[in-house]
């Protein structure tokens, strides 16, 4: 048997040998992008040709997108965005929806610092707010949905340095108790501005709250 080839009969046999050698290298890219997500931990990924990166790419944003950063008080007195090794976990779409009731309770009792962005020169946006929110509970051992009715009676320790706010509520417990100082926290928020001096005067702290939580519930009744 004699085969003829003419030069577009050749043409056309280097295109298919191509298009085969270009279908394996990309059977091959594909097969080491699936072994390296499992490797990551990214679990079972379905990848097809050319949208392989972008796949994986994907999963890496979401897997930053996990964890809540906010802006912190530096040492040098500066306001910065702190690294994600300091921020703190998003636990699920049911939390991030408290984390989101406490923004719009933010924006209720702050309306213009929520617009602005900016409370006095402390940074309150939307991600600042839901971060020291989630620092807030976590320090002081809370649910969120507890957490998220302290601010919703007020709000003020979200324009707080969250360090300064744990170290306040630190020092509360230290003066007294862990359930008095909630307690207090609860009836009186503002509280933890105080600072750290305030474990010498919990007695006063207490009395106090117990006015302000007083008047609160009476203002209420005429509203």
């Amino acid at each position: 048997l004699v085969l003829f080839f003419n030069s577009s009969g050749f043409g056309c046999c280097s295109g298919i040998f191509s298009s085969m050698t270009s279908c394996r290298q990309r059977r091959s890219s594909t097969s080491l992008l699936a072994v390296a997500a499992t490797l990551l931990g990214l679990g079972h990924l379905t990848f097809v040709g050319p949208k392989a990166e972008v796949a994986l790419r994907g999963s890496a944003l979401a897997r930053r997108a996990e964890v809540c950063v906010g802006s912190c008080l530096t040492k040098n007195g500066t306001w910065e965005v702190c690294e994600e090794s300091e921020g703190v976990a998003i636990q699920g779409p049911e939390e991030e929806a408290l984390a989101q009731k406490c923004w719009e309770a933010f924006k209720e009792q702050y309306e213009s610092a929520a617009g602005r962005g900016m409370y006095m020169d402390t940074p309150v946006g939307e991600n600042d707010i839901k971060y020291r929110w989630r620092r807030l509970r976590d320090s002081f051992g809370l649910t969120s949905e507890e957490a998220l009715e302290i601010m919703q009676v007020d709000a003020l320790p979200l324009v707080i340095d969250s360090n300064y706010v744990q170290g306040t509520f630190d020092s509360m417990v230290e003066g007294a108790s862990r359930e008095k100082a909630l307690d207090i926290v609860k009836r009186h928020p503002g509280i933890l501005a105080a600072g750290k001096e305030v474990k010498n005067n919990m007695l006063q702290a207490d009395v106090a709250s117990t006015v302000i939580g007083a008047t609160r519930d009476i203002g209420k009744m005429f509203r």
